[in-house]
């Protein structure tokens, strides 16, 4: 069966469907956008309320500080340590590198002082990190949908091509401008054109008129 490139005989869901996945590139494109700018600024956020009143120590420093009992809050959460001065109420922030380093610093804080009381009043460990595959299976998620998409773009742009080829409504010279802007364009273009000549199925003033 030959195939009808004239979308006027086209089914009205047949025209959807090519919307649909005609439309989907500029979709993804607004999302992958959005997710990023939302990523980063969540980020920001919270690099923002962590640092805003703290002073950055290493860990030589706060580590003298929790011996010498002046620490009476200490707050890990991954590899970010808090800590919250008992004197002065100033918050301190640093980095545990590794599992071991972040063990030894909570040993240190739970020792106990002369007084027989622990060096730090109160700790924290807050354990709500994202598992570890989370990350990778994302980033594959993420990879697999815009390998798709850009198929599905390659796979659009030559049907764009042959329907702008093919179709009455279109003469020479207007065939030549789609064409140039679907393949500079891509899923810029296409959209319009299926607006116009797919969905409305109407030809502009000045093309050539084609009785079917």
């Amino acid at each position: 069966m030959k195939w009808n490139w004239d979308p006027l005989g086209w089914k009205k869901s047949t025209k959807v469907l090519l919307g649909l996945v005609t439309l989907w590139p500029l979709v993804y494109m607004v999302l992958f956008l959005l997710t990023i700018f939302s990523f980063v600024f969540i980020l920001g956020s919270e690099d923002g309320r962590t640092n805003r009143n703290a002073n950055e120590v290493d860990l030589i420093q706060l580590d003298r500080k929790i011996r010498n009992g002046e620490i009476k809050e200490l707050t890990i959460s991954g590899s970010s340590v808090r800590a919250l001065d008992r004197a002065s109420n100033i918050e301190y922030h640093t980095y545990v590198s590794g599992e071991t380093t972040r063990a030894e610093l909570i040993k240190e804080a739970r020792e106990l002082d002369a007084n027989g009381r622990p060096r730090v009043d109160k700790i924290e460990e807050n354990e709500n990190q994202p598992p570890a595959g989370l990350f990778p299976f994302g980033f594959a998620a993420l990879f697999a949908a815009h390998i798709l998409t850009i198929l599905l773009i390659f796979g659009l742009m030559p049907l764009y091509i042959v329907l702008v080829v093919k179709s009455p409504q279109l003469d020479e010279t207007m065939r030549i401008v789609w064409v140039v802007l679907i393949c500079m364009m891509g899923f810029f273009a296409m959209p319009i054109y299926w607006f116009l000549y797919v969905w409305r199925n109407r030809a502009p003033s000045g093309a050539v008129e084609t009785a079917s």
